[in-house]
């Protein structure tokens, strides 16, 4: 069984990546981490000079790669063998090809709970890989700690 799990290293991010490690123990699957990066052009319309905008991607990239390496060998230690894919491109056409070419039994991804305005000004990734997934798609949200309510005195 192979259980892939996008990441984006966010808040919602690690909540996937604590239920995907859970789920690839219990199942004794592999599981695969998959971190989609901006594309290099898509700084074009940042006043950058073309090399400064290259070093910042370049930098970003290893960041993610390190960050990566990092998840896989703290996944061995668990006893749960795995392994990471860097993409580059949109978002939710990339975790959906690489569930695709992986052969994924089952996606496993965070999402923020968008909704109304930032939902139409942001998109959902999550919502749009859950309609085009060619697997199962586990979404999760980060746990959200109950508000502190006011206490009165008298």
């Amino acid at each position: 069984m192979k259980i892939l799990c996008a990441t984006d290293f966010s808040e919602a991010g690690q909540a996937a990546e604590q239920q995907a490690l859970e789920l690839a123990g219990a199942l004794g699957a592999e599981l695969v981490y998959v971190h989609v990066s901006a594309e290099a052009m898509l700084y074009r319309g940042v006043a950058f000079a073309v090399t400064d905008a290259q070093r910042v991607y370049d930098a970003q990239r290893r960041w993610a790669e390190d960050t990566l390496a990092a998840r896989v060998a703290a996944a061995g230690q668990r006893g749960v063998p795995a392994r990471s894919v860097l993409r580059v491109g949109v978002p939710f056409d990339q975790i959906v090809d690489a569930a695709r070419d992986e052969r994924a039994d089952m996606l496993v991804l965070g999402t923020h709970g968008r909704t109304g305005l930032d939902r139409l000004l942001m998109g959902s990734v999550a919502e749009r890989v859950v309609r085009l997934a060619p697997c199962p798609v586990l979404t999760v949200r980060p746990r959200i700690t109950e508000p502190q309510t006011l206490k009165r005195t008298a």
